[in-house]
């Protein structure tokens, strides 16, 4: 039986919309569609996305019963961020005892600073708990923030990470009223008072805006005829669903290119290399090693959050770029586009071709009020207008491969460039490579400047393109800095593909403690997993440890249960291998397979001379989970490793205590501890919670 995931990216220019076709054999791509984002209309971008969907739908191949899944991502967040369209925010501080001064200044947060002129206002109030809080004292604080013009509430208290009672009394409060509201321990598990109290202020001055966005979508999905589930693209590469979005909105930002870095990621078996989604007004640079995407903690303006996503590099060029120019020759590309001038492609307008140059004239232009009159165009002597873009120097100099979406009239782009040249005193083409280098070499040292952040050695990594404008710009960025390039397939829709293929995503996180506390921490993100919609049996586990930040960290990941079977996205042995062997820098048939399971498989290199084996734990997506040098794999059935470790790990050990990381059904548990007894116990514990006959493995580090 064949099921259809619709998957809808709403950009800055266009909302791109995909029909995805599940099968036995696979995925499919069955329609698709693209609109202009409608930032102006009354409903917002949801009539965008109304409109894309709805375009889909008339499409023969498309029938809405067929519809099990409607997954969106969106730039609405960050953008509402930039443009100061933000909820007014009222915070419930509480604390008490000799921490209650500490409480007040730490959760009495200033309006903060988002946008010019327009910063997210907050009015504050604080409850004394000293004595404990009555559920009056929460009415009488909430609803003074209500009357101060509050539209939005945030409760954060002291140490509510773990004695949260407080908080949910306010947030049931606030729902009586009917007001959206976030506690702070709800988005982080985390010590730090005053970042989670800031955090929850921006979290919930989106949450009015993103929430009528959702609810318009759902209504549209419904009187379509579409009875499935609404996910939500997050900002680390996942989905969840809307209950998990009424929470935390904050979890969108950077969902549009985390979309499209998620779509390269699993329609393209990228391993390691530089992901560039090129857009026709800005681009999106991210990191991908190891099959996994590199992530980091959201900054909003200069105030840090405690929510993460993936580290995405945002560039001012792109396909539609327009030229500026200035003392004979062009001294910027950007940061304004055709798109936002209004003005068709030259490479996208044949006509031009057959226009005399005798015709045409150079002129520039501020595209909108207050921009610098700048920005050449071409100009007919009856007033028609072309923009010169970046697409169309690629096209004037016969670079772009006539098979991409960024393919044009290179006649009527190089006439255009022509026209530019007469004002420059050189040819059509030196202007055509003049601006195509200069956008290039602008995107090419952010590469350089992000794969070096990242370690990433110049000749074992490629750069992958998505996006519209791909084809013209990712050959001429790959070409300066000499390293191979391809397109994904599908470039122009990839953000679209993401959402609809992706997974569901939650992560949890504590501060470090013994080593009993990781697997708690998997359970805990497990069922979160769950209630944000993925299949139980479907859910994988992997615990992290940022030793710098002091924090242990629970990634759970999982399928829908509409196509809920543990394979489905799953890589293959041979390819698998390739990616361990990338990861270890060895050849692939020099690898060992030492454990091969449905969710996890471990390679071991030979060592070397002065190189010590590697180990590589690649998961069924193809993402390398971990990669150690040195260290011993245990492997054997749980009982069989819970033997075997007992004589490693024991309650007497008082030596160095080894890092050990267990492999057990579902699950990547990094048991690492001070303590042997702790280590011992929680390893008892962990093996103890899957079936006994289950293959697992250890990786122990002395």
């Amino acid at each position: 039986m064949r099921t259809i995931r619709l998957g809808v990216d709403v950009g800055g220019t266009f909302t791109k919309a995909v029909a995805v076709g599940n099968n036995a054999d696979g995925h499919s791509l069955l329609a698709q569609a693209i609109v202009p984002t409608t930032h102006t209309a009354s409903e917002g971008v949801a009539l965008g996305v109304v409109q894309a969907l709805q375009a889909l739908l008339d499409h023969p191949d498309v029938p809405a019963a067929d519809v099990t899944l409607v997954a969106h991502s969106t730039t609405q967040a960050v953008n509402a961020l930039l443009e100061g369209d933000t909820a007014t925010v009222g915070i419930v501080g509480m604390g008490g005892g000799r921490d209650g001064a500490d409480a007040l200044r730490r959760t009495q947060v200033e309006n903060i600073a988002v946008a010019p002129d327009k910063p997210l206002r907050t009015h504050h109030v604080f409850i004394d708990t000293s004595a404990g809080m009555t559920r009056p004292a929460a009415e009488q604080a909430v609803d003074r923030l209500i009357g101060l013009g509050a539209q939005a509430i945030v409760a954060s208290g002291a140490f509510s990470v773990d004695e949260p009672e407080y908080e949910l009394l306010v947030l049931d409060v606030a729902a009586d009223r009917g007001i959206p509201s976030i506690a702070g321990h709800q988005l982080s598990g985390v010590y730090g008072l005053e970042i989670r109290t800031l955090t929850a202020a921006i979290n919930a001055s989106l949450a009015p805006q993103m929430l009528q966005t959702a609810e318009l979508v759902e209504q549209s999905l419904r009187r379509a005829g579409i009875d499935a589930p609404l996910m939500v693209m997050r900002g680390d590469g996942g989905l969840t669903d809307l209950a998990t979005l009424h929470r935390r909105p904050i979890l969108t930002l950077f969902s549009g290119p985390a979309a499209s870095l998620a779509g390269a990621l699993l329609s393209g078996g990228v391993a390691n290399g530089a992901f560039l989604e090129v857009g026709g007004t800005s681009s999106n640079l991210g990191i991908v090693r190891g099959g996994q995407p590199e992530t980091r903690y959201v900054w909003v303006m200069n105030h840090p959050t405690c929510v993460r996503s993936l580290d995405v590099r945002v560039q001012g060029v792109a396909g539609g770029s327009l030229a500026r120019i200035g003392r004979r020759k062009i001294v910027d590309v950007g940061p304004r586009s055709a798109h936002i001038a209004g003005l068709p492609y030259a490479s996208l307008s044949p006509e031009l071709a057959d226009i005399p140059a005798a015709s045409l004239s150079l002129e520039v232009i501020a595209p909108r009020p207050g921009d610098p009159a700048d920005y050449a165009v071409v100009q007919a002597a009856d007033g028609r207008r072309w923009a010169l873009t970046v697409t169309c120097a690629a096209n004037a100099l016969g670079k772009v491969a006539a098979d991409v979406y960024a393919a044009g009239s290179s006649a009527a782009a190089l006439r255009g460039f022509e026209i530019l040249g007469q004002t420059l005193r050189c040819t059509g083409q030196e202007a055509a490579q003049q601006m195509l280098d200069l956008a290039a070499e602008r995107v090419a040292a952010a590469v350089k400047e992000m794969s070096g952040e990242y370690k990433l050695r110049r000749g074992a990594f490629q750069l992958i393109g998505g996006g519209g404008g791909a084809g013209a710009l990712i050959p001429a960025v790959a070409e300066r800095l000499h390293i191979p390039y391809r397109l994904v397939e599908h470039a122009p829709v990839i953000s679209s593909l993401g959402d609809a293929l992706a997974s569901v995503r939650e992560e949890v996180e504590r501060a470090i403690g013994d080593a009993s506390v990781a697997e708690s921490l998997a359970q805990e993100a497990e069922s979160a997993a769950i209630r944000a919609g993925a299949a139980p049996e479907s859910v994988q586990v992997v615990i992290e440890r940022d030793e710098q930040r002091g924090i242990l960290r629970a990634v759970a990941t999982g399928n829908l249960p509409l196509t809920a079977q543990v394979g489905e996205g799953a890589v293959d042995e041979p390819t698998a291998r390739l990616i361990a062997a990338q990861t270890a820098d060895r050849d692939g048939a020099a690898l060992e397979l030492l454990l091969d399971t449905p969710e996890f498989r471990i390679y071991r290199s030979a060592r070397r001379f002065l190189h010590r084996a590697q180990i590589v734990v690649v998961d069924r997506r193809g993402v390398v989970q971990l990669a150690v040098s040195g260290g011993e794999v245990l492997f054997g059935s749980a009982r069989e490793l819970a033997q075997k470790l007992a004589q490693i790990v024991e309650p007497s050990f008082f030596g160095n205590v080894p890092t050990v990381r267990l492999v057990a059904g579902s699950r990547l548990l990094d048991m690492s501890s001070g303590n042997g007894g702790d280590l011992a116990a929680a390893v008892v514990s962990a093996l103890g919670s899957v079936p006994p006959d289950t293959q697992a493995a250890a990786i122990v580090e002395r």
